[in-house]
């Protein structure tokens, strides 16, 4: 297929995009009859194709203008300024994937298997790339770079029991995917995105770098507090020495020249998670009915960039209770640094945090009237059921939900959470009428 979007540059207005696919029934070859008891269906599946992106807003390879206040005689007259600039190489993003799949029914369809195996990788990644502020600009939105991925996704539906008054199916799907930055562009190995306007960041906590996962957090790993000054003219600093005090945090050198600086920074961790899944049930016996699902994933990370915000001790915000145990003289603290009034927030690994969770999603119990009681009152049949969304969560993340990302560009700021509102709780009662 062939594709074309005004969203592009003039000259890129027109992607192409092969695709092609394979399937083959084995359970309609000869040598399948000796096992057709217990294999009721089986399918081999192949596929490879190529997909465009266009999902970056309209008008974006165009330069613009905006309004902006300026000061003249000592009053504000408005103005017009360039606020974005053109980029007419501006083109579609594109996605090759190649797949394996095998789709098993045993045993009559009572358990129903999907397999597959994929490889895929991105190029010409539409990405606002930070460029020099002495042009003027801090992003222009660019082609640059690759990415790839590779994982396997499993689907097992089955049919546990079935009897005349009771039946159980269950559904259990598992995935786990592989992402790496293969290519970043331009000879660069890596580059950190811009902090988003408005955002709480000081530093910016996440880095794109060729080799490591999108989402790869990029900091310095702490080592306790100074408790003295021997510590202090004796161990490595981030400030100078006149500026580091007793109860400012230490870090850790990793490259040994002595000093902290940005090069000790290193990989955190990434919010990639290793696997994710869902297990959903549905029982029921005579006319009741129970339904529930729970999902989950495992090893991936996440920012708390609130808790790094309310650990500052700015003395004119609001702050957390951690910092009742910050260090003082009477109370040499080895976790919270000591209160100043000119805090710089520093990306730790004490902020990065493990966002694996287990969730019950969904609970439902209904009941449904006999049809003689239906159609007594002239209908076909009635159900009252209660029903819950997100009833229990377990987690080791301390903040309001490790599902939630309040800030999300291109796939460059996955897991950082600056305190968005979490999932709720949700109970529904109801009653269905079908006439």
């Amino acid at each position: 297929r062939a594709d074309g979007s005004s969203r592009f540059g003039s000259e890129s207005l027109w992607g192409y995009f092969p695709s092609a696919g394979f399937s083959w029934n084995i359970t309609e070859e000869d040598f399948t009859k000796n096992i057709k008891g217990v294999v009721t269906d089986a399918k081999l599946r192949l596929s490879a194709g190529t997909t465009g992106n266009q999902e970056i807003g309209n008008y974006l390879s165009l330069a613009s203008i905006g309004s902006v206040n300026y000061a003249f005689g000592g009053t504000i007259q408005t103005g017009l300024a360039p606020t974005r600039l053109a980029n007419p190489d501006l083109r579609w993003e594109k996605t090759t994937q190649y797949n394996v799949g095998l789709d098993l029914s045993l045993y009559d369809r009572r358990i129903n298997f999907v397999f597959d195996v994929y490889y895929k990788k991105t190029k010409d990644l539409l990405i606002n790339v930070p460029v020099p502020l002495t042009s003027g600009y801090a992003t222009v939105l660019q082609n640059i770079g690759g990415v790839e991925n590779k994982g396997i996704e499993i689907g097992l539906i089955t049919e546990n029991i079935k009897t005349e008054n009771f039946s159980w199916n269950s559904n259990f799907v598992f995935s786990a995917n592989r992402n790496k930055v293969v290519e970043i562009g331009n000879g660069v190995n890596q580059f950190f995105p811009v902090v988003p306007n408005g955002s709480l960041l000081q530093q910016q906590p996440v880095t794109v770098k060729v080799g490591l996962p999108l989402g790869t957090f990029w900091g310095y790993q702490s080592n306790g507090i100074f408790q003295t000054q021997e510590e202090i003219n004796t161990q490595p600093k981030i400030n100078s020495l006149a500026n580091t005090k007793i109860g400012d945090r230490k870090y850790v050198d990793t490259n040994g020249d002595g000093v902290i600086t940005a090069l000790d920074k290193g990989d955190l961790g990434s919010s990639q998670p290793k696997f994710v899944g869902s297990f959903s049930n549905t029982l029921s016996y005579e006319n009741f009915d129970l339904q529930f699902s729970f999902q989950g994933a495992y090893g991936g990370k996440i920012f708390n960039a609130l808790k790094q915000q309310l650990e500052i001790s700015t003395l004119g915000t609001n702050a957390s209770d951690a910092l009742l145990d910050r260090w003082t003289p009477t109370n040499p603290s080895n976790e919270i640094p000591r209160a100043t009034s000119s805090p710089v927030g520093i990306v730790t690994e004490r902020y990065v945090e493990d966002a694996s969770f287990v969730r019950l999603k969904t609970i439902s119990f209904g009941y449904t009237f006999p049809k003689s009681f239906s159609s007594k009152i002239g209908t076909k049949s009635i159900k009252i059921y209660v029903s819950a969304e997100n009833l229990l969560t377990w987690t080791k993340y301390t903040g309001f939900d490790p599902e939630v990302s309040s800030y999300e560009q291109n796939n460059l700021y996955p897991g950082i959470d600056f305190g968005a509102y979490p999932n709720s709780k949700t109970f529904i009662t109801g009653l269905n009428v079908t006439f």
